[in-house]
């Protein structure tokens, strides 16, 4: 059975967000053994311990799924501007575009700033074997980088799950019932990550570490969404084709 180009790039940028999840996973899982410790908010004791190579896949994983992140959100803003023609409705799919947009511009950035981040800490210690001067240097990168992350986690991922549930809870997507609808509201980075996420922390290692890819997760749950909604135009361009 052939794929329609729609579905096709939805499960593009399904794909883009599981190399997000790969990413964050060679970010920040640590082994048993290793140091959960933080100095500062964003420098682990563990990045001393993780290997280089790690940081590079992770971030060639974010610059490559931030390209395909976009072909799938793209095609589910048409899906939705397609759907919801009320102008009521029509703000909404407004603003998942800004999001979308958002995330876009933004995420590929973040990610490797993140990376970034830690390679500062790693290698101004390797080279200077002062543990806190080198967490004092990467901190002061991240804090110069702290306002466009900001921004883009309210725009991206605070704004598309607001959107995402209003969609949901409005019936402006195809849900059945009240059931599909609360299933429906974990397909966003902040629900998925705040309950579900919070949920893996408290299992023992290694299950823990599975928290680190729910925001990315998220978002590729969205996506899912976005299948439902294709399938629902399939079936709506069935039944028109029967009336005809």
């Amino acid at each position: 059975m052939k794929m329609s180009k729609e579905k096709r790039a939805l499960i593009a940028g399904m794909i883009g967000c599981l190399l997000y999840v790969i990413g964050d996973f060679l970010f920040a899982a640590t082994g048993k053994s290793q140091s959960t410790e933080s100095i500062g908010l964003m420098v682990k004791v563990a990045y001393l311990d993780m290997a280089t190579w790690r940081m590079v896949v992770s971030i060639i994983c974010g610059v490559l799924g931030t390209a395909l992140y976009y072909i799938g959100f793209h095609q589910l803003w048409k899906l939705l501007k397609q759907r919801l023609t009320q102008p009521k409705q029509q703000k909404w799919v407004k603003l998942f575009q800004i999001a979308y947009l958002t995330g876009t511009v933004c995420w590929g950035y973040v990610h490797a700033m993140f990376m970034n981040v830690a390679l500062i800490f790693k290698f101004t210690f390797e080279k200077y074997g002062d543990m806190q001067a080198a967490a004092e240097i990467a901190n002061k990168v991240f804090y110069c980088n702290a306002a466009p992350l900001l921004a883009a986690y309210i725009l991206c991922d605070v704004l598309l799950s607001v959107v995402m549930l209003v969609m949901i809870w409005k019936r402006m997507l195809p849900l059945k019932n009240t059931a599909q609808r609360i299933l429906a509201s974990f397909c966003n980075p902040i629900v998925f990550t705040g309950i579900v996420g919070n949920l893996f922390t408290l299992l023992p290692w290694p299950l823990d570490q599975i928290d680190h890819g729910t925001e990315s997760a998220g978002h590729l749950l969205v996506l899912v969404l976005g299948l439902v909604l294709l399938q629902e135009k399939a079936k709506c361009g069935e039944c028109k084709e029967a009336v005809q």
